[in-house]
């Protein structure tokens, strides 16, 4: 074995290595006991000046590389808008706690287990909360309900929680071979779980716009043309769901059936975009821009479709091989 690596592994006289052959024909040699790491803790510096939005990204990132304990010390007195900003952060993702907080120093310790809420998980989850988030803020807009549509909005962070998980664990996933192999995915089935979360991320932001749109049009009689909206939200979340259940019982047929019916729908959405302006007042801007939002939906719907394609196809490739 190379001695650089046996050092930078820690292993020891006696110790076990694990072998496992690779699907491109390569060996795959790791230490059978990972000894802890120093990197698995990470202190970030930061002074007195330095902007909150700084500090979230540099949070961010920490958390991403895994690291199990994040330090945040200031070089003076720590304001009470950074430690505002850093349990901000703890809220915006999942695991990291505050377990120790002084006048200069905070500190987080991420609890999160990847094989408790793995990927697929994960994904499964954010489609279930992109869908209700949809559904329920098309019933605001239509209906004028505000309530409903602060309700989607604070269901936007659940999303982006789950989406930070799963890209975590995809870098996870890159570090630690053995891990994918627990969790029962390979690094590409990894990354098209990562792109999938990405997509329904963005599904989301779009119900979260249609959700500001009706707290601003609350209270404004709608047009007739607005329940023709609703119909084509309709088959906008319903081709999402197919995609995605194409996508993780990997069904071809399914995956270009949603392609497929997209191009039709898209089609009949561009006939309404005209009547939606059509009708005029102050809310024709307000329907545009939701409309939109709609047909971003059906385009992020073939987006999954055809990650679902891809995937099914190389899983095919995969048992011929």
């Amino acid at each position: 074995m190379p001695k650089d690596w046996v050092t930078a592994n820690g292993i020891k006289p006696g110790d076990s290595v694990s072998m496992e052959v690779q699907p491109d024909g390569t060996l795959n040699v790791e230490p059978e006991i990972r000894r802890d790491k120093v990197t698995d803790t990470l202190i970030i510096s930061i002074d007195r000046n330095e902007p909150t939005e700084h500090i979230t990204r540099k949070l961010i990132g920490a958390y991403l590389a895994g690291s199990t304990i994040i330090e945040v010390r200031s070089t003076d007195r720590m304001g009470l808008d950074v430690k505002r900003s850093i349990k901000d952060f703890a809220r915006l993702v999942i695991g990291p706690e505050v377990i120790e907080e002084t006048s200069s120093t905070v500190v987080l310790h991420d609890l999160s287990d990847p094989v408790e809420l793995p990927q697929k998980k994960c994904v499964r989850r954010m489609h279930l909360i992109v869908d209700s988030m949809h559904r329920d803020a098309m019933v605001a807009y239509s209906e004028g309900d505000a309530e409903l549509a602060k309700d989607v909005l604070e269901r936007d962070q659940d999303v982006d929680r789950l989406y930070w998980m799963t890209v975590k664990q995809h870098a996870l996933i890159m570090d630690d071979r053995r891990l994918a192999k627990r969790l029962g995915v390979d690094v590409h089935g990894s990354l098209s779980l990562l792109l999938a979360a990405r997509i329904l991320e963005r599904v989301g932001d779009h119900a979260e716009k249609i959700a500001q749109q009706a707290l601003g049009a609350a209270g404004e009689e709608k047009p007739p043309t607005v329940a023709e909206m609703r119909e084509f939200s309709s088959r906008a979340v319903e081709m999402l769901k197919q995609a995605v259940e194409s996508f993780f019982i990997q069904d071809v047929v399914m995956a270009n059936a949603v392609i497929d019916e997209s191009r039709g729908t898209l089609e009949e959405g561009g006939k309404l975009q005209p009547r939606l302006q059509g009708t005029g007042g102050k809310g024709t801007m307000s329907r545009t821009a939701v409309m939109d939002s709609l047909v971003r939906t059906i385009m992020y719907a073939t987006d999954v479709a055809e990650i679902a394609i891809n995937d099914a196809m190389r899983h095919e490739l995969k048992k011929k091989g």
